[in-house]
């Protein structure tokens, strides 16, 4: 994959790498992706957090957390199932 980072964006890696931040551009990218993989994260956590203030939530006995938990592998075994069909891995 080539990347084109705005003049800004280059220039701050340049002056990461010469900093001795980063040992090559690519490892300053895949820091800058890891970082948003990380705030993504953040972002699903602060959204179940407001969920759960919110009273935006569901409660199971055992038996239905039983059932619950059945659902969502049946569901995964299905996108499993097509997309070996479709050939993804």
């Amino acid at each position: 994959m080539i990347a084109r980072l705005s003049d800004e964006n280059q220039h701050f890696v340049d002056r990461q790498l010469a900093a001795g931040r980063y040992a090559s551009a690519e490892e300053a990218l895949n820091a800058g992706v890891d970082m948003l993989r990380r705030q993504e994260l953040l972002d699903i956590i602060d959204e179940g957090r407001r969920q759960l203030d919110e009273g935006e939530y569901t409660e199971y006995d055992e038996e239905g957390l039983h059932r619950r938990l059945q659902e969502l592998h049946e569901r995964i075994d299905a996108v499993g199932e097509e997309r070996e069909q479709q050939g993804v891995s």
